[in-house]
């Protein structure tokens, strides 16, 4: 059953509705995506791990087995602001039942990054896996301890600030959580 994401132009500016298959099927479509990175009361960031397999999705993850600086979705057809659907993400992958004043907005940027995982011997000859997105980020500041939901994540480790940037370059980490660090200084 496909999910409707937000297909966009280089502007962020909405297209239309893109099945979430078809936005990440080849080089991918434009589409929204967002980040959010979790911090703790010590200043520690929470570093997740993608899960190798999604239930939940009609076809192969992408980034399977990726570490993550905190968690990446993306905003659903018909949502507006990417703020409801990050606080949808937080509750739902880490069980932290965070608000929508919780998340401090922080900016967007774009980019695109394929798949290296894809084509394997367990995928459909040629498939081909990207991400093309606009990604808003934000950061949520937490007491709470988080709970990660394993069909999306499969490990979750606390990394201090200072050593955030060295940490996500000694694994195989998502594309796009080092763009993040790189760009988003305020988060460490």
């Amino acid at each position: 059953m496909g999910e409707n994401l937000i297909q966009v132009d280089d502007q962020d500016n909405e297209i239309g509705p893109v099945d979430r298959m078809k936005a990440h099927l080849g080089e991918g479509i434009l589409h929204r995506g967002l980040v959010v990175v979790v911090k703790d009361q010590e200043g520690r960031i929470l570093l997740t791990q993608r899960s190798k397999n999604r239930p939940d999705l009609d076809f192969p993850p992408p980034f399977p087995g990726f570490w993550d600086v905190t968690i990446a979705g993306h905003p659903k057809w018909g949502q507006k602001d990417y703020a409801p659907q990050m606080i949808a993400e937080v509750n739902e992958e880490l069980g932290l039942q965070a608000k929508n004043d919780d998340v401090e907005y922080l900016g967007k940027f774009q980019y695109h990054a394929p798949d290296p995982t894809y084509p394997n011997p367990q995928s459909p000859p040629g498939f081909k896996l990207s991400e093309r997105e606009v990604c808003g980020v934000g950061l949520l500041h937490t007491t709470g301890e988080p709970t990660i939901n394993v069909a999306e994540l499969s490990s979750s480790r606390w990394v201090e600030s200072k050593d955030l940037a060295k940490t996500l370059r000694s694994l195989k980490t998502a594309p796009w959580a080092l763009m993040v660090v790189d760009r988003f200084r305020q988060i460490t």
